[in-house]
């Protein structure tokens, strides 16, 4: 039927106007900006969960095959039908919530920042799904992922932009390495209450060298699902990977996975970062916007002063303002000689920070 966008920065509204068009609109389904809250995990496999509401609504068991089938053509998931949805990539996981409720064939559909964390070839095939949908389709943004679709803009707070990052000195020198570093994910050992489930398929990616410019980007590339997460994590020490030599911070997708904290002056303790990020010192974490909270977790690993900065995904949560702010924290970081590897799907990320830092790339 039709395509249409609400667009503007993080605090404009844009999931409240979702919300009052979904409370207001009889039939309406929404997808929030978290994906695994739409997945029921109650099913072995990606197939299972995709026909998972359709199993509540009754449909016959021919007509979900097709259409889970369709679905998963559409979103690029057919070679994902066996797998556990437990063990997909973020990008993955948003295509198998998006699917898990596009599948239903409701409308309006309501979608807060679907392209968030999907790759190129991800997000075309999403833009061509929605353009086929025969539903009236309603998408919230911090950008126009949808030229020429009619789009209303949202005014945020206003105020004064953030200063330009400085430049990275050509005194900031030396680099840090990694060696056969080897991400793995899955196949772990059965819990007692466990022992009548499969274990789960084993991934694994590396082993991998890695020299990491001091004053620079390393750009962690490669489509959903090519291990990049995973990477990071064992270079982090975690699942099982050895602890690293020296100081590493990471930074996940998800920043609600790193808040262990009741006060943002204990999440971020370094007064610096939450004064360049405007963020309330006895606010609780969870209460900050999207943006503040993403900011947040950024701040609290730079308060760590780590030698090593690991990012996934930075893009994801930061609308235009919240962009260049972490362009600020990152110039001021790797100003004082740390090493970042990031991963984003965004190449626009990577040109804003080339103009402050040298960028390299590394595929996996």
């Amino acid at each position: 039927m039709a395509v249409s966008q609400l667009v503007g920065p993080s605090g404009s509204g844009l999931t409240k106007e979702l919300i009052r068009l979904y409370e207001s609109t009889p039939g309406a389904v929404m997808l929030t900006a978290d994906p695994r809250a739409h997945l029921s995990y109650l099913r072995d496999t990606v197939a299972e969960e995709l026909a998972f509401g359709l199993e509540q609504r009754g449909v016959p068991v021919a007509e979900m095959e097709t259409r889970v089938l369709s679905m998963s053509r559409a979103l690029g998931l057919e070679d994902l039908l066996e797998r556990s949805p437990q063990e997909l990539s973020g990008g993955q996981t948003r295509r198998l919530a998006i699917g898990s409720v596009l599948i239903l064939g409701c409308s309006p559909v309501l979608l807060d920042d679907p392209f968030s964390g999907l790759d190129a070839d991800s997000r075309l095939l999403l833009s061509s799904l929605l353009e086929q949908l025969e539903a009236e389709v309603v998408i919230a943004g911090h950008r126009d992922w949808l030229p020429g679709t009619p789009t209303r803009f949202l005014d945020g707070a206003g105020g004064k932009p953030p200063a330009a990052p400085r430049p990275v000195s050509p005194s900031v020198e030396g680099t840090v390495r990694f060696s056969e570093v080897v991400g793995c994910r899955g196949g772990g050992t059965r819990k007692w209450w466990q022992f009548h489930q499969p274990r789960s398929t084993h991934f694994e990616v590396g082993p991998v060298d890695l020299q990491l410019p001091r004053g620079g980007v390393t750009w962690l590339r490669g489509p959903n699902g090519s291990g990049k997460t995973t990477l990071m994590r064992a270079m982090a020490g975690l699942d099982g990977a050895p602890p690293p030599h020296i100081s590493v911070g990471l930074i996940l997708q998800d920043p609600m996975d790193q808040v262990i904290d009741s006060t943002t002056a204990t999440m971020v303790p370094d007064a610096r970062w939450r004064e360049l990020f405007s963020l309330d010192a006895d606010a609780h974490p969870l209460d900050l916007s999207q943006r503040e909270l993403r900011l947040a977790q950024f701040g609290a690993e730079l308060s760590r002063q780590p030698t090593v900065l690991l990012i996934d995904e930075p893009d994801v949560g930061l609308d235009t303002t919240g962009r260049a702010l972490f362009h600020q924290g990152l110039a001021t970081y790797l100003n004082q000689g740390g090493a970042v590897l990031m991963s984003c799907h965004d190449d626009s990320v990577l040109k804003e920070v080339a103009d402050y830092a040298p960028v390299n790339e590394y595929w996996v």
